[in-house]
This record gives structure tokens, C-alpha cells and sequence, in this order.
């Protein structure tokens, strides 16, 4: 049937060793809006899924005709599978301010070889030949609103799919002819409604039930991120909490099975997995029917806010795809002062207690129309800004009763590509739309902001929605010496003492920009770990001047003065990390070059000879593009033990510093 479509997009969960940052949203099916001004083309708009209030309870069958492989050779027992499937389901069930019920109810044989659309909601360990994830979710979904009619048999299987509500007594989806699948009451539903959710994990891989650091993956902790795929979750951004918190979002896309911390965390729904399925399924939204206040339940207004606004580029455009994100700043009425770069004060002035700040939820902007190939359904982008640029609107679900500073990244493959957020996210990407710098909403919004981090409070108070909080997205120049990412970190790192990264920017290509108008404002490092739940912490972040030795070569780079620095510098996890400048040190950087020509600007990196770890043993590392520099570009140097720096041949450090552009 045309009105239905097939989502798999998005909903798969991969293994990784390392990687990582922030973000929150929906998952994606296409609405038919009618026939566009393009003729053989529909025009088509990306939209959430979601299951219809009469179908919120989600009643999954666990296939019992593989059993999953454990280590060792054996297999799992499905009684205890079984187990670990309904402790998943749990999970989002007992979200007090979250309308959505998930239960299992049925354990047989299925067998069918591939998921179907059959309106039989199935957890399975069968896949097919070639399945390459841990484990995937996908759904099949109305994609236009659509009146289901009593008899209607809408898989086309020869059983009908609908029944009269006023016959049964009830009007809700149940299986009303118990013969194994679930029928829907007859009635309207919206464009995006979920029919169907298979829940498959993947028939090669070795499973366990107790995590462990080895490769086989933890089945409770899999499965309670693709439950969250199930109601209609996007994956995330967020593999990050805090300075002090490594853990993230159950929905961000990545897993490390060799690191057990992870996948006991990874159990656990963070604020953000919370935040966003109550916004979907709010409780006390409604006097009757599901969402309507029983025993246990708790308001979604009573727990959380709602900020909302857009995001516009510096063309004036709306920006599809850009991750919104909320960090808390403190509970009740204390101040908490913030450095230009819009990282805590650590000096603890007036004697204030301690406060970390944590990321506690994030979204995605923009709203898009595609345009649809009536006689196959390929989707296509229209060249006309006015079909495929609608917006660049967001919502934000925050827990109330506390102040957020927000913050806008783009989706741009570190840590996680548009292709594994939703067609929207994908579209700016397609566009060009999402290179831009990280920055902080600014009390005055411009695209010239000379301190992208100094940022202005937003309350998250008593429940009341927060609207036109308006990102205007920062206009910048890069100086970068590295392509593309490739690695992380260099195999000459590893047991190492004194290990000092350091990257060369040419006194005469800074200056230039500078003198040109444009204001330095951030120095950026591309971060990583080997280990999901450990924070990248470096003992030394600096921009240091130095000059090249005779002939500009090799060994005997000369660091001198120390212009900008930050101790214990704590990096993202697989993206980049700035440091801010303030006025104070962008006059010295300048002073310094213009004093000297034979000065250059170093951005150094050194790494502690005692770090924390998780079960790799392997420090923090520095991103590299790992394709051999012609000789312009080879301006990356080590040291290791105290020995001179040596400049890099084979591989360039992935930093850079970004400017303001002047006003035309």
C-alpha cells in the first residue's frame, strides 16, 4: 500500500570501540502532502512516528525459534532472554511522566525468516544473511492519514486487521480474533501512526546477560536502546554527561560491549531518554484514556519544560539538522559564573559550593519537504529554498526548575552522521548546511559573534513553555592543517611518558586573517577515547608561541611563551573541544606576531602520565587524519619522553582555530 512505509532508518544500534558529544528527537517516516508542482512527483514531508493512544500499549511476541549465541559455543535459554527483555521494556514502562506501556506478550516459535509486516510486534535473534548490527528496530508506519474501516485487511494477508469497537466493548489495539496478531480499532489515524515494531538482534553475535569487558554484547542493555527506536526515539548525539560523567544517552548510537561500565550504563535511561519519550507520550495531557493521571503517574508539565525556537544560518536560511542542546547550570536561585568559554569557575569565589554542569537534553532543528518519484517512491530534494527549507524550529524537553545555558552543534559525523539521525538531519547535510562551529546561545544572537561561548540563561521553571529562543548560527573562518578524520591517537603514544602534541599555524596566514578584520576566537582540539564511560582528560591545553629550527624542518621546533592555557582539559569524546579566547588573549596573540615575524602559533596538547581508564589501559588520545602531508602541509609534531619535538610525516593532528569574519 502506498500509505504505508518501511522504517528502518536510523533505528540500528552498531558496536564501536570509541567514540562520541550531545543530542534528541524523533524517528522519521514521510507524510504525503499531494502532487507537487513537478509533475510525477508527490511532495512529502519528514515527520515523527508514534503509536496512537489506543495502541500505547505496546504488546511485543519473543520469537522462540533462535536462541541466542553465548560465549563459549552454547546458547542463551529463552526463559532468561525472556527476562532480560522485559527488565528492557521496564525501563521506559516505569517513566512516572511517560504515557507509553510495553509488556511482553507472548513467548513462541515465529520463525518467518525475515520481519515482516504482519501486525505481530516480534523480538527475535533471527536475521538475515549479511545483518551487520548489533540489533535493529524497525517499524512500518502510516504515511497519510488514513480512516481504518471495520474488516479492512491493510497487510493484505487475507485476515482483516480492524475491528468494530462498538462490538468488542473496548477501543484499544488488542489481538480481537486471537489468532496471534494485534487488530486496531476502526477509526482515524494520523500520518506517522506505528502499525508494526520488529525488534531484531543479530543471529552472529555473541550475546550475554551480565555484562562483561569482552565483545559479546549485553542483551538488556541493546535492548532497552532499541525499545527507545520502538516508540519512536531517534538515536542521539549525547555520549557525554559531564566533565565528571562519561556515560550518555541509552539512545546515542554506539555501544562499547568491551567495557562493561557501558553497558551497565547504557541499562540505565539518562534525563534525555526520559525527557523525550515523556514529551512523546505526556502524562496528564489528557483527562481520559492513557494519558490521563492514574496511580504512580506524574504530570509531564509538572516535571518538565519546553523551550522552543529556531535556528537560522548566517544566509538567513532556515538550518535543517543542527543538535540543540540544554546543560544545566544550577538548581534554585544560587549564580553560578561562568569563564568566556562557558566552563564553570573553579576558583569557588563567595565560597559557592562546587557545581558541574551536565547536558540533560538536546533536539534537532528544521522541518523539510521532499519531493517523491510517484512511480517508485525515490525521495528527491528540491532545488526551490521555498519547498525544501520550511524552518528551522526545534523543541527542547527540560526538566523544570533550574537554569540551562544552550548550546548548537552541527550533525557533521563527529560523533555521529546525519545518515543515523533522521531524512531531516540528512537533507541539511546534502545542503551544506551543517559545518558551522559549536557556540552558546548569546544574550544578542548575531552571525559575527566575536565570544561564541559566553551564553545567556534559559529558566526550565515550573513548567512553562520557553518560546522564540532563537539561534542565529555563527559565521567563521577555519585554519585547519588535517582532512578529513581517519584515526585516533598514534600507536607511538601508547605507554609513553611526557607526550606533547603540537601543531604549527604560520605567523603570516594568522596574521593575515587578523589583519583583515577577522577576531580569533577558539582554539579547538579533536578528541577521543578508547573506552565509552572515560572522559578524554588532558593535563595541558595551550596556544604557545615557537619557531621552526634552521631550515624549517624536523627535530628542533623551540616553544617559548605560553599565550592561552588550560589545565586538566577536558575533551569530547570523538569531536572538537575549544577553548575560548577572551579579549586579553587575542591581544596578545596578535602583538606577539606582529612583534616577530618569526614567531608562529602552536597549539600543544600534552597528555598525563597517570590518566584514568577503562579496560583498554589506552590514554586519551588526539584525532589524526592518517594519509601522508605533502611538505606544506606537514605541521604536526610529538615528543615523547622529553625527546625534541619530531614533525609528522605520515599523519596530521586534527586542530584548528576559527575566526570571526569582519562585517562587509
Amino acid at each position: 500500500m502506498k500509505r504505508l512505509t518501511s522504517l528502518a532508518l536510523g533505528a540500528a544500534l552498531s558496536v564501536v570501540a570509541a567514540t562520541s558529544a550531545h543530542a534528541g528527537g524523533r524517528l522519521e517516516t514521510v507524510k504525503i502532502l499531494g502532487p507537487s508542482a513537478v509533475a510525477g512527483f508527490d511532495l512529502v514531508q519528514p515527520i515523527g512516528i508514534f503509536w496512537d493512544d489506543r495502541c500505547s500499549t505496546v504488546s511485543y511476541t519473543i520469537d522462540t525459534a533462535v536462541a541466542p549465541r553465548a560465549a563459549g559455543g552454547g546458547t542463551i535459554p529463552i526463559a532468561n532472554v525472556a527476562n532480560e527483555i522485559r527488565a528492557a521494556l521496564a525501563s521506559w514502562t516505569n517513566v512516572p511522566t511517560s504515557a507509553i506501556t510495553m509488556e511482553v506478550g507472548q513467548v513462541r516459535a515465529i520463525g518467518n525468516g525475515t520481519r515482516l509486516f504482519d501486525f505481530i510486534n516480534e523480538v527475535t535473534f533471527e536475521t538475515a544473511p549479511g545483518f551487520g548490527a548489533l540489533a535493529s528496530s524497525p517499524s512500518t508506519s502510516l504515511n497519510a492519514d488514513t480512516t481504518f474501516t471495520t474488516g479492512l485487511d491493510v497487510d493484505g494477508d487475507g485476515d482483516s486487521d480492524v475491528y468494530d469497537p462498538a462490538a468488542e466493548g473496548r477501543n484499544t489495539c488488542f489481538d480481537a480474533d486471537r489468532d496471534g496478531d494485534i487488530e486496531f480499532p476502526a477509526g482515524f489515524y494520523r500520518a506517522g501512526t506505528i502499525l508494526d515494531n520488529d525488534v531484531q538482534f543479530g543471529q552472529t553475535v555473541i550475546w550475554e546477560t551480565t555484562p562483561t569487558n569482552t565483545a559479546a554484547a549485553d542483551i538488556q542493555a541493546v535492548a532497552v536502546h532499541e525499545f527507545g527506536h520502538s516508540h519512536g526515539l531517534s538515536h542521539v548525539l549525547l555520549n557525554v554527561v559531564s566533565e565528571v560523567d562519561g556515560n550518555g544517552s541509552t539512545m546515542f548510537p554506539f555501544i562499547d560491549t568491551n567495557d562493561s561500565a557501558s553497558e551497565i550504563g547504557n541499562r540505565t535511561l539518562h534525563t534525555d531518554d526520559i525527557a523525550w519519550s515523556s514529551f512523546l507520550y505526556p502524562e496528564g495531557s489528557a483527562r481520559s484514556g492513557p494519558r490521563a493521571l492514574q496511580r504512580g503517574d506524574v504530570r509531564f508539565d509538572r516535571e518538565f519544560a519546553v523551550v522552543s525556537g529556531t535556528v537560522t544560518g548566517p544566509d538567513g536560511l532556515p538550518v535543517l539538522g543542527a543538535n540543540v542542546f540544554a546543560t544545566s547550570t544550577r538548581g534554585g536561585n544560587e549564580r553560578e559564573e561562568y569563564d568566556d568559554d562557558g566552563r564553570r569557575d573553579e576558583d569557588g569565589e563567595h565560597g559557592r559550593p562546587a557545581f558541574v554542569p551536565q547536558i540533560v537534553s538536546d533536539a534537532f532543528s528544521g522541518t523539510t519537504n521532499l519531493l517523491s518519484r510517484q512511480t517508485d517512491g525515490a525521495l528527491f530534494i528540491s532545488a526551490d529554498n521555498a519547498v525544501s527549507l520550511i524552518n528551522g524550529d526545534f523543541e527542547l524537553p527540560v526538566p523544570r526548575g533550574t537554569l540551562y545555558r544552550l548550546g548548537l552543534q552541527a550533525t557533521d559525523g563527529r560523533p555521529v552522521t546525519t545518515g543515523s539521525i533522521s531524512l531531516t538531519a540528512q537533507i541539511g547535510g546534502v545542503l551544506g548546511q551543517l559545518a558551522f562551529s559549536e557556540e552558546n546561545l548569546n544574550l544578542f544572537e548575531t552571525s559575527r559573534e566575536v565570544r561564541p561561548f559566553a551564553s545567556r540563561r534559559v529558566p526550565g521553571g515550573l513548567g512553562i513553555s520557553r518560546r522564540n529562543i532563537n539561534f542565529l548560527v555563527n559565521s567563521d573562518i577555519q585554519l585547519r592543517n588535517a582532512g578529513v578524520v581517519t584515526n585516533a591517537g598514534t600507536g607511538a603514544v601508547i605507554g609513553q611518558q611526557n607526550v606533547i602534541y603540537a601543531e604549527r599555524f604560520a605567523n603570516a596566514s594568522v596574521l593575515a586573517q587578523l589583519q583583515a578584520g577577522a577576531t580569533l576566537t577558539t582554539a579547538l582540539w579533536d578528541t577521543t577515547v578508547q573506552d565509552a564511560t572515560i572522559n578524554p582528560t588532558f593535563q595541558r591545553a595551550a596556544i604557545v608561541l615557537g619557531r621552526l629550527g634552521a631550515g624549517g624542518t624536523t627535530a628542533d621546533v623551540q616553544l617559548t611563551n605560553t599565550l592561552v592555557e588550560r589545565l586538566n582539559f577536558v575533551g569530547q569524546d570523538g569531536d572538537l573541544t575549544p577553548l575560548a579566547l577572551s579579549l586579553v588573549d587575542r591581544y596578545k596573540v596578535r602583538a606577539a606576531l606582529e612583534a616577530d615575524p618569526t614567531l608562529d602559533l602552536f597549539l600543544v596538547l600534552e597528555q598525563p602520565n597517570t590518566f584514568v581508564t577503562g579496560p583498554s589501559g589506552i590514554p586519551p588520545l588526539l584525532a589524526v587524519q592518517a594519509t601522508a602531508p605533502n611538505a606544506s602541509t606537514r605541521q604536526s609534531f610529538l615528543s615523547l619522553n622529553g625527546s625534541p619535538f619530531n614533525v609528522q610525516t605520515a599523519l596530521n593532528w586534527a586542530v584548528e582555530l576559527r575566526f570571526t569574519p569582519a562585517a562587509p
